[in-house]
């Protein structure tokens, strides 16, 4: 259901459509290197809407996955990402790696290290791609989630301070399916 479209409030917003691995067309905004989009799904039976955020800088996508069990409600998923496309849409592909990232009392979780390791074999990357996504996803860890010798617990830059800023922001949600495959799971 659209909601009233109030993203004036933030200063440098820009619209963007994102293409969501080939399944889905949404509407987004972009804020610096920040791209926040509204989507949604059915999962058994039930319809569901997710608001994700693409870090331009990381090449990393990341939400609060509104299907997570309630002991897990506000935790993160985090996805290593492919982004192409153009300063107005912007083509997203999961490339494998993720990272579920809870309270900072709790550690953070790399998993699928396995299927990325495979796709790189079955030549679905190439191995300047398969080493660019190990990097890229080193320097997430790095930047956002790995402490050195801090005793605050505390991370040091998660979730980022626009992403933060971009949470609240309301405008018309408008996204499509691009295929034609039934109901995922």
């Amino acid at each position: 259901m659209p909601r009233m479209d109030d993203d004036t409030r933030i200063d440098g917003l820009a619209p963007v459509t994102v293409v969501r691995n080939g399944e889905i067309r949404a509407a987004g905004r972009r804020l610096d290197d920040v791209i926040v989009y509204d989507w949604g799904f059915r999962l058994n039976g039930r319809h569901h809407e997710q608001r994700s955020y693409v870090l331009l800088d990381d090449g990393f996508q990341i939400n609060q996955p509104v299907i997570f069990p309630p002991a897990q409600q506000g935790w993160w998923y985090c996805d290593l990402v492919r982004v192409s496309g153009t300063d107005t849409e912007i083509v997203v592909d999961d490339l494998w790696i993720d990272v579920i990232v809870g309270p900072p009392d709790h550690p953070y979780r790399v998993l699928d290290l396995d299927e990325y390791a495979a796709a790189a074999i079955d030549g679905a990357l190439t191995p300047a791609e398969a080493a660019d996504g190990l990097v890229r996803t080193q320097r997430f860890l790095d930047r956002r989630l790995n402490r050195r010798h801090e005793t605050l617990r505390t991370w040091p830059d998660f979730p980022p301070q626009t992403v933060t800023r971009l949470a609240a922001l309301r405008f018309e949600r408008n996204w499509t399916r691009l295929t034609g495959l039934p109901e995922w799971a």
